[in-house]
């Protein structure tokens, strides 16, 4: 029987603040004691948070065990004191 190792999925949306920019989603698998690389990663735009939060849990049910992250908003805020950045985590078990 393979040994269970314990991986992270963290999850990353920024937005360019820019006139017309996007939200930026980013998503990473790593281990959780981070002695090995990643294992996976990904990259991708889209027109507004909603959007780029509705890939992100497409991701995690795709490559992960669990339903869905919970996104915390960020220290960043735009000019309307909205916020441009979330982050999220979600630890869980997987064959090493």
């Amino acid at each position: 029987m393979a040994k269970k190792a314990n991986l992270v999925f963290v999850a990353t949306i920024v937005k360019n603040t820019e006139k017309g920019g996007a939200w930026l989603a980013e998503y990473t698998i790593q281990y959780e004691n981070l002695e090995l690389p990643s294992t996976s990663n990904a990259y991708s735009a889209w027109a507004n948070a909603g959007a780029a939060k509705r890939w992100i849990k497409a991701m995690v049910q795709a490559h992960t065990p669990r339903r869905a992250v919970k996104f915390v908003e960020g220290q960043a805020k735009d000019d309307k004191g909205k916020a441009v950045m979330f982050t999220g985590s979600v630890t869980y078990k997987a064959e090493a």
